[in-house]
């Protein structure tokens, strides 16, 4: 909760563009296993822009976890990095993800949706859910390289 008194979410995720097909299902039956994730700032032109403000709404605390899809993982990353406190990972896989989050205290997931398959979006936001704990020796060195509080 916050200090309003209303639940804040733990995990949130954005789409450019339309979300595919398998990723709407996926989203649908995350609702039914009562996971509400926040949905975050939409893309209206500007992509970078867009990046920001995903990544702005990790900074404030608006939200833990995040996945991010996109068409241009490599980009978002770059962007999404600059932002203190983000830690932007490209996965392409499953395991990828799993490995971002718990091994190197990634707290935004970005994913090229070319050819994620249902079961892939659906594990992808399971993670996000789960949101991994950034293991106490990497929240100290990227704290020393950033000065910025981590989880």
């Amino acid at each position: 909760m916050n200090g309003n008194g209303q639940n804040v979410a733990g995990w949130g995720y954005a789409v450019e563009g339309r979300p595919s097909t398998m990723l709407q299902i996926a989203l649908r039956a995350a609702h039914r296993n009562g996971h509400s994730p926040q949905i975050l700032p939409e893309c209206n032109g500007e992509t970078c822009d867009w990046i920001r403000r995903v990544a702005e709404c990790l900074r404030s605390g608006k939200c833990r976890t995040a996945v991010l899809f996109c068409r241009d993982a490599c980009l978002a990353c770059c962007i999404a990095n600059k932002v203190p406190g983000v830690r932007a990972a490209a996965v392409w896989t499953v395991a990828q993800a799993a490995r971002a989050l718990e091994q190197v205290g990634a707290n935004l997931l970005v994913v090229e949706m070319n050819h994620c398959t249902y079961f892939e979006c659906k594990e992808l936001l399971r993670l996000c859910c789960d949101g991994g704990n950034c293991p106490p020796g990497v929240a100290c060195i990227l704290q020393e390289l950033d000065g910025h509080a981590h989880r």
